[in-house]
């Protein structure tokens, strides 16, 4: 019973998030793209039933139209599950868990042609993350960086929550749909 009205109470909440993008576009005509690119929606998450209290992140919406490209890409809550162990007592009394999150992403070029449809999950960057460290971070940041005539660009961060310890990532997608993904490695100087 309660999945059902989850599942009923998600259907609701997509479609009048959705209903409510169509009005709110944000149309640039050059083909560039930087941080203040796309409209944020943020509403309240959807909790995943759970027998541990979670911190959940804020969900985010971006629909943004710029040059030929029609972009949609919201975070949505997985039902897994990162967990963090501060040092203070040691006996597990100060566990923090956290929600984990996936992106839902959607590309249109030129108002008809779906380049992608795709989630973009943490299993995605399993060979950049060892495998042993993989289950402590999660999605901390989506963004759109840059455009080109032929691909979109974002940039994807990866971190254990409330920590300063990330993975940082530029996630390419082409006209043809291909997606790469490269890992962005920090020097010194750029700290």
């Amino acid at each position: 019973m309660n999945r059902k009205y989850l599942f009923t109470l998600m259907l609701i909440v997509e479609y009048l998030l959705l209903s409510s993008c169509n009005g709110t576009k944000n149309k640039i005509n050059n083909e560039k793209a930087r941080d203040s690119i796309g409209v944020g929606l943020s509403v309240k998450s959807i909790q995943v039933e759970r027998k541990q209290k979670v911190i959940p992140f804020e969900v985010i919406n971006v629909d943004s139209v710029i040059g030929s490209y029609h972009i949609l890409y919201k975070t949505q809550d997985n039902g897994q599950i990162v967990t963090t162990y501060p040092i203070t007592d040691g006996k597990g009394k100060d566990t923090v868990y956290y929600a984990s999150q996936d992106i839902l992403l959607t590309i249109n070029k030129d108002g008809k042609n779906i380049i992608l449809n795709r989630k973009i999950q943490r299993d995605d960057f399993r060979s950049f993350i060892p495998k042993n460290e993989i289950s402590k971070y999660c999605i901390s940041n989506f963004k759109i960086t840059d455009i080109t005539s032929t691909e979109v660009k974002f940039s994807i961060n990866f971190c254990v929550p409330d920590t300063d310890v990330c993975y940082w990532f530029e996630l390419i997608v082409s006209d043809n749909g291909n997606v790469k993904i490269n890992e962005v490695i920090e020097s010194e100087s750029d700290m």
